[in-house]
């Protein structure tokens, strides 16, 4: 990480792959002080154009010190941009902005999510900008927000909120920070009602390794469900 920051400061665009963003914690200063500060410490003068990729959050029984969710603590850093995407569609085209983009980026993906296949768009000049979500499932009663790995949980919610006659339309954010507030609010306006779904640690414990627990302290779609019931008096 400290030889990319370098690489950086003086004009080339590195990529650094983390094989874990929980090993990230190694090179914090280098992330947090040298990539994300210098373009506000030099007065624009002298930017960190960097891309730091690699999984984020629960794989699959892999233990709590390879499984931490770091989305929402990396979009706390001022000056970082924050991206993780569900598709792999997304995951290209978002990683091409990300390495054309001037400021340092946080690009978290997911161990589970790279066994999964998605259709791909051919062609190099396929971009997708940051900061823009995508409406992944249109609907009327409720809004379902989500991001990453919590796509999944959050399109099959809706399947099954659909069976029980209520309307589900979901957002997957793609980008975390800076943050589509105004697509998330124009689909509020129209349903009156919200849901957020993440992975982060809902039960307050580091990831378990016995794969019975671990699936206990992971969203689930039940849970989702339950929440848009909820949220619309069902």
């Amino acid at each position: 990480a400290g030889i990319g920051v370098g690489a950086a400061l003086t004009g080339l665009r590195p990529i650094v792959e983390f094989m874990t963003f929980n090993f990230a914690m190694q090179a914090i200063d280098q992330i947090i002080n040298s990539a994300a500060k210098t373009l506000y410490m030099s007065g624009g003068q002298m930017g960190c154009p960097i891309v730091f990729r690699g999984p984020n959050g629960a794989a699959a029984r892999v233990g709590a010190q390879h499984s931490h969710d770091y989305a929402a603590w990396y979009s706390n850093v001022p000056g970082l941009k924050v991206v993780m995407p569900y598709s792999a569609s997304d995951a290209k085209g978002l990683l091409k902005s990300a390495i054309c983009d001037p400021n340092p980026i946080i690009f978290l993906e997911n161990e589970i999510l790279y066994g999964r296949s998605f259709d791909v768009p051919k062609g190099d000049d396929f971009l997708i900008p940051i900061g823009k979500a995508k409406v992944a499932r249109p609907g009327t009663d409720v809004t379902i927000v989500s991001f990453g790995i919590g796509m999944t949980y959050a399109l099959a919610a809706a399947e099954a909120l659909a069976k029980e006659g209520i309307e589900a339309e979901v957002i997957d954010l793609r980008t975390i920070r800076p943050m589509d507030i105004e697509t998330v609010v124009a689909s509020v306006q129209k349903t009156h009602r919200c849901v957020a779904v993440e992975e982060g640690f809902p039960q307050y414990v580091p990831m378990p390794y016995a794969a019975n627990l671990e699936k206990l302290a992971l969203p689930n779609i039940g849970e989702v469900v339950a929440a848009a019931k909820a949220v619309c008096y069902r």
